[in-house]
């Protein structure tokens, strides 16, 4: 009985590591096919969405069709917003590379850094509210930024974990060749999938207090 048990949970530990290593291998493979600078955003965005679903339970998802699915149709708008956030990112280190040149005052330091902190939280929403909402570019940007802030602790948690399994993988590079984008993607989903559930419960909170305030007006009435 024991040993039984003990197979079944080797097979799905290998089950697991075939399927993130098969992932990550057509994230490689489709952000080269967009020459990685158009390519990695659409397939970091299709990663997440089968990612996504195998956290829901769906373990039995087409792989293939599903990850092509995605990366074709959210080609343009994923492309849009991830060069956004590396555009304001470039601006960032060149504002660097001026402080560092010519020195700056204390509050052109604090801003500078407060505008990194508010990059870099928005950047831990941005692409999973993209994958779980389809909203327009405007819309995910406001909404991953408010939904960052509001959820800070699982924002800083987000980075704190990407950072600690980036540096863990490229200890081993041959774990970082065969794992590493999938590793990070499952790990930020599971956080971020927090945030998104912290949100509805006041969402709906705030919904039944509105629906219970014309009853009360009325029995008071």
């Amino acid at each position: 009985m024991k040993f039984n048990s003990f197979m079944e949970k080797l097979t799905c530990v290998f089950s697991w590591v075939a399927r993130l290593a098969y992932a990550h291998f057509l994230w490689m493979l489709f952000s080269a096919a967009g020459l990685f600078v158009f390519g990695v955003f659409p397939a970091t965005a299709a990663l997440m969405t089968i990612c996504r679903k195998w956290l829901d339970g769906e373990e039995s998802v087409p792989v293939f069709r599903s990850f092509w699915a995605s990366y074709r149709s959210s080609f343009f708008s994923v492309n849009k917003i991830g060069l956004a956030y590396m555009a304001g990112a470039l601006v960032l280190y060149l504002n660097f590379l001026v402080i560092e040149e010519n020195g700056a005052g204390i509050v052109m330091v604090a801003a500078f850094y407060l505008s990194v902190f508010f990059l870099a939280v928005t950047g831990t929403h941005l692409l999973p509210l993209y994958v779980v909402r389809k909203q327009s570019f405007l819309y995910t940007w406001k909404t991953a930024f408010v939904m960052s802030i509001v959820n800070l602790p699982i924002s800083i948690a987000v980075l704190i974990s990407q950072s600690a399994i980036y540096y863990l993988l490229f200890s081993y590079p041959s774990a970082a060749l065969f794992f590493l984008s999938s590793t990070l993607v499952m790990i930020q989903l599971w956080l971020v999938q927090h945030s998104f559930n912290r949100i509805e419960k006041k969402a709906e909170a705030l919904r039944a207090r509105k629906s219970a305030s014309p009853v009360q007006e009325t029995y008071t009435a």
